[in-house]
């Protein structure tokens, strides 16, 4: 007849790690983590890109209502916000919403060159400080003779 095995606590002769493997392990992850923790829920680079995308999804509504309404439309870009309620400027371009259209960027964030970017009634860039803007470290590309916005 077979014995039933018995786990043994040996004294010598047993497998397994050492005090100061797991002391040397458990230094090197707090090490790593100490390090690649702040990257890791870094969220610049996630502002950067929806501050991208919601300037140039700006930029495309003013194109597609100069289209529409057969006048011209205009954005005005500071360093750190869209403001389209220009006092000079006599009827503020609305969003789905009702709500005139503006923002600013997150912090830390600057986009250049920054002035009055002027759709026709073609939907054709006519007047603008740049085609191309730079968003962080993101760009976007303006097609001066169509008025496609492109995030880069």
């Amino acid at each position: 007849m077979k014995q039933p095995q018995r786990w043994i606590w040996c004294a010598s002769g047993c497998s397994g790690y050492t005090l100061i493997e797991l002391i040397v392990v458990i230094s090197i992850l707090g090490i790593l983590s100490a390090t690649l923790g702040p990257r890791l829920f870094d969220q610049s680079a996630f502002s950067q890109r929806g501050y991208a995308d919601e300037l140039a999804a700006a930029l495309r509504f003013a194109r597609k209502a100069a289209v529409i309404t057969g006048c011209p439309a205009r954005i005005v870009l500071s360093a750190n916000a869209c403001n389209p309620l220009d006092a000079s400027w006599s009827t503020p371009l609305l969003g789905p919403d009702g709500t005139a259209i503006a923002g600013s960027a997150p912090s830390g964030i600057t986009t250049t060159p920054a002035g009055t970017f002027q759709f026709d009634a073609q939907g054709r860039l006519s007047a603008s400080p740049g085609t191309t803007l730079t968003v962080g470290a993101r760009t976007l590309t303006l097609d001066a003779g169509t008025g496609f916005v492109q995030v880069q």
